[in-house]
């Protein structure tokens, strides 16, 4: 076997299991079909590592964030040192480094290229998708102000221009003319191309000759690494979204995640301040945040009143289980999570809504989701009503009746199915530090019974 062919089963799987599996978590052994082996890249290869930066400063605000040249939080540059680390230590390391020239992408690359000896050239072509006039206000801000042209842009996200910015569309043109301009200078070697999600999606299209349109089937976590062989036959992809830290034992974790693992959810009705709250805990736990994705659907255009009655038990099964999905995945990546929203608060949902008359479809749910709650969390932090004003934002209801009788279904039926020392109730406070307070002093409480039960 040549030295060119040996390179290629580690990368690929089908070299000795004992290193591959080793160095990167995978499968050895591998017997690939020959429709797989008509696109495997065989001479001429390029080892392209698509590297996403790690955390920024604003991490806790859902802001349109487009090229504002964010620094990494002390958090995203400890994950950027130990991504850097574990690169240098590859067989094939990057030679070359090729950057955003914004500072979050720029402060990774360099780390790569100084712990691998590798050249480095800031492109500004690898820049995130310009958002024009909508960046740096938060999602909610740009609905009020443009209604009718964010409905527009969920509509088409790829085709659709922010005011003043740029397409989805356009942007992959510039990040597939730079690929097509420099992929012939770069057969032969390995190198990291440090970006953000949008070109990273981009390019994955691009080498695997998808449509734009299909990018969003793409979404690496941040501070995380995808690696794509290349060659004339095509493109294979041998990693995507890997965070190095969870997979190889020689890399230093981040101090966060040698922690016990916790599985925390926020509860309450809207407008209590979970997504502030779950934001900081996430941030300062060192965690990923499991966003609400009723919400989501909110500001994306989808209009509840519209709904037929037969329409909204659907949509909530939809939800909870998509919650249950991106939890699995945030304790897989690292260990546990902050949910927006707890389990139980899908069964206040179903019964908010007025589902309950379907006796037998409402006990098959409710039994699924209580049994989550049970298994799946560790805390429950119950935040009080009528503390926060209710903003009027287009996404929720302002009338507080709605809302505490919501409130009142949530707490009533998280005393009956969760014991007390799983709930926490936060302080009826504004202050987010006080807040935040109350829940990790509930964390500390839980790890002390836990590490109590352990010895006894």
């Amino acid at each position: 076997m040549s030295a060119d062919a040996a390179r290629e089963g580690e990368g690929t799987g089908e070299g000795t299991g004992e290193r591959t599996g080793a160095r990167d978590g995978q499968s050895a052994g591998a017997r690939f079909g020959d429709a797989t082996r008509a696109v495997m890249p065989e001479d001429g290869v390029a080892r392209v590592h698509l590297l996403r930066h790690g955390e920024v400063e604003g991490f806790e605000r859902r802001i349109v964030r487009g090229q504002i040249d964010l620094a990494p939080t002390a958090r995203g540059r400890a994950q950027h040192a130990r991504l850097a680390a574990w690169l240098a230590a590859r067989d094939a390391a990057p030679d070359l480094v090729v950057s955003s020239d914004l500072v979050r992408c720029r402060d990774l690359a360099e780390r790569v290229a100084t712990a691998c000896g590798a050249e480095l050239e800031l492109l500004p072509a690898l820049r995130e998708q310009s958002m024009g006039a909508w960046e740096g206000l938060e999602w909610n801000e740009v609905s009020r102000r443009e209604g009718a042209r964010i409905n527009a842009y969920w509509d088409d996200y790829f085709e659709a221009t922010p005011t003043g910015g740029e397409s989805m569309a356009a942007m992959f043109a510039r990040v597939s003319a730079l690929w097509r301009a420099r992929c012939a200078a770069w057969t032969g070697r390995s190198v990291a191309i440090v970006t953000h999600v949008g070109p990273i999606r981009a390019l994955m299209c691009e080498l695997l000759g998808l449509p734009g349109t299909q990018a969003l089937r793409f979404a690496p976590a941040i501070a995380s690494v995808s690696e794509v062989l290349v060659s004339a036959p095509g493109a294979v992809v041998n990693t995507l979204g890997e965070r190095p830290w969870v997979f190889d034992p020689q890399v230093d974790a981040i101090s966060t995640l040698d922690a016990p693992a916790r599985r925390i959810a926020l509860s309450g009705s809207a407008g209590t301040g979970k997504t502030t709250l779950g934001r900081r805990l996430a941030d300062e736990l060192g965690l990923p945040y499991v966003d609400e994705g009723m919400r989501r659907r909110l500001e994306a255009g989808l209009d509840l009143h519209a709904l037929a009655p037969d329409g909204f038990a659907p949509l909530i099964e939809e939800l909870w289980e998509e919650q249950c999905a991106a939890e699995d995945a945030a304790v897989r990546a690292s260990g546990g999570f902050v949910a927006d929203r707890s389990h139980v608060d899908y069964a206040a949902f179903w019964l908010h809504y007025g589902l309950g008359d379907d006796a037998a479809r409402t006990r098959a749910f409710l039994e699924r989701v209580f049994e989550r709650a049970r298994t799946g969390l560790d805390l429950v932090a119950v935040l009080p009503d009528g503390v926060l004003p209710l903003e009027h934002d287009g996404v929720r209801s302002t009338n507080p009746f709605v809302q505490l009788r919501f409130q009142l279904l949530v707490e009533g039926l998280l005393a009956r199915e969760l014991p007390a020392a799983r709930r926490v109730r936060v302080p009826d406070t504004r202050d987010l530090d006080a807040r935040v307070a109350a829940v990790q002093g509930a964390i500390d409480a839980a790890n002390r019974r836990s590490a109590s039960n352990a010895s006894s």
